[in-house]
């Protein structure tokens, strides 16, 4: 009996000096993303502290207030307004609520941690495109740099989310690929809220 209590013990303190993680990951949702009628490129919906915002990359075009955008499979329009964060090529705007159901705005945690060697996923059109960080921004560049296995097509995918595996929630921007056929690298700005 004393030999149960002792390994009791040592499990019980084994316990307490464990990290505890203090949420669960979500796993890699499957996400619809917005488009723009004339231009090429997307829009994604996310959720940061309760209030739900859109994000795009800036070299897209069309991120004016009163931009109208539509979502594939979707009736009616998405009304953008104004900016709310911007950085080098990514913008953060407000839109019309009753425009976009916030249930399947993607997560965003703060300061996301990116490493090299995490595996991401490039959210865009319900599809899970694969890949891993290879070097994080240096110097005056800004861009996560990423190299995947298997080409995609990327014409047409700036501004599409970034999901991170491990941490569960959306990390960046999608900016460039090293082709609009056949992609099998590319770069994404970290998206960093104030």
């Amino acid at each position: 009996m004393t030999k149960f209590f002792s390994f009791l013990s040592a499990l019980v303190l084994l316990t307490s000096c464990s990290d505890t993680k203090t949420s669960k990951p979500i796993g890699v949702p499957s996400y619809q993303t917005i488009h723009h009628l004339t231009l090429p490129g997307t829009f994604f919906h996310f959720n940061y502290q309760g209030k739900i915002y859109l994000a795009c990359s800036i070299h897209q075009g069309g991120s004016a207030p009163a931009t109208q955008l539509l979502r594939e499979g979707k009736e009616g329009s998405v009304v953008v307004g104004e900016t709310v964060h911007r950085q080098k090529d990514l913008l953060v705007l407000e839109f019309d609520p009753k425009t976009l159901s916030s249930s399947d705005a993607l997560p965003y945690l703060k300061n996301p941690d990116i490493q090299v060697g995490d595996r991401i996923y490039i959210l865009n059109k319900k599809k899970k495109i694969v890949a891993t960080v290879v070097r994080l921004p240096r110097g005056n560049q800004h861009q996560v740099v990423f190299k995947n296995n298997k080409p995609f097509p990327a014409g047409g995918m700036s501004g599409s989310p970034i999901f991170s595996e491990r941490l569960g929630t959306v990390i960046g921007v999608l900016q460039t690929a090293n082709s609009k056929t056949a992609a099998t690298a590319g770069g994404f700005e970290p998206l960093l809220m104030p």
